[in-house]
């Protein structure tokens, strides 16, 4: 199923121009390399702007958008990535939706925000099995939101850009309980409003990288310890160009950049960095280019699911790192 980019990404009207960096040969220890999994029976159809997290010992893929007009809104797990079955939800569940965020908290799976075709949302349901869920707020303080984050960090959950009322957003929120949400104050120079970005936790700190903004796109990473604080990682050598609707990931010490849009076209690109500042190019990755995927840790290894390639053909493949 192809999608039409330019419908999907209609409300950026800047594209920035870019000259991509040469590669550098990266350490061994830090090369990754995929191998396509095998899929048997029945999986999640091809989608892009989804969610993949890891709860009791099984890999998730929720929600997403199958066309530019067709959300989502359907939960598949499995134990391997090659077999998957879907969830038959027991009562009210949240709506077809995309741009969401997925997180793992307190033993819940939660869903927070998106978009249901088209209509931003700052709806919060939570989940103990993935079947019977719960809607903890239908209007969260953060008010709506798409494209944003949500990561758990030092015991809460944080909420950290996006798209929301009056464009994009640098806004920064916390939650202890999913319910009662609070906006930090950030002290001094930030990262500027964004959404498509990405945020990692990596050597015990926040990490932003990317996305894009109302005047193009960024390839700047800001760190933070607490939240609150926050320092611009300077580059000296070569980068991945600004881009967004990628994914960053941390595995075996090393923090990784996985493909993603540069302008409207997606790139194949992997960097990889040991401390968010010095980029290493890497082999192009197998899967070719994509974006509008996801990338997440799953046994030990890094998972890709979906998305769309520069052809704009959506996707369910599905790829573990070797």
């Amino acid at each position: 199923m192809k999608i039409n980019l330019f419908a999907v990404l209609s409300a950026m009207l800047f594209v920035t121009s870019c000259k991509k960096d040469d590669a550098v040969t990266p350490a061994p220890s830090t090369v990754v390399s995929f191998t396509k999994t095998t899929v048997t029976g029945s999986q999640f159809a091809p989608l892009f702007e989804h969610q993949s997290v890891v709860f009791n010992s099984k890999l998730w893929v929720i929600g997403g958008r199958k066309t530019n007009t067709v959300y989502s809104n359907e939960i598949w797990s499995g134990t391997d990535g090659s077999s998957w079955s879907q969830t038959s939800t027991v009562g009210p569940v949240f709506s077809t939706r995309s741009g969401h965020q997925v997180v793992v908290f307190n033993n819940k799976l939660w869903v927070i925000g998106g978009l249901d075709n088209g209509s931003a949302l700052n709806d919060i349901w939570n989940s103990t099995d993935g079947t019977t869920w719960t809607q903890v707020t239908a209007n969260a303080a953060f008010g709506i939101r798409s494209l944003h984050e949500v990561i758990v960090f030092n015991n809460k959950m944080w909420l950290i850009g996006g798209d929301g009322i009056g464009g994009t957003k640098n806004d920064i929120w916390s939650s202890a309980d999913g319910i009662t949400w609070a906006q930090e104050t950030v002290v001094g120079t930030q990262f500027s409003p964004r959404a498509g970005h990405q945020v990692v936790i990596f050597n015990s700190k926040l990490y932003v990288i990317g996305g894009y903004t109302a005047t193009g796109f960024k390839n700047d990473v800001w760190s933070s310890a607490d939240g609150k604080n926050w320092v611009e990682e300077t580059t000296t050598g070569s980068k991945f160009v600004p881009l967004y609707s990628h994914q960053a990931i941390v595995h075996n010490n090393t923090l990784y950049v996985i493909g993603g849009i540069i302008g409207f076209v997606t790139t194949d690109e992997i960097w990889s960095s040991a401390n968010g500042k010095d980029w290493t190019k890497q082999t192009a990755a197998a899967f070719g280019t994509r974006g509008g995927h996801q990338a997440i840790l799953f046994n030990n290894k890094i998972c890709v699911t979906g998305g769309f390639d520069a052809a704009s053909v959506v996707k369910n493949d599905v790829w573990f790192t070797n």
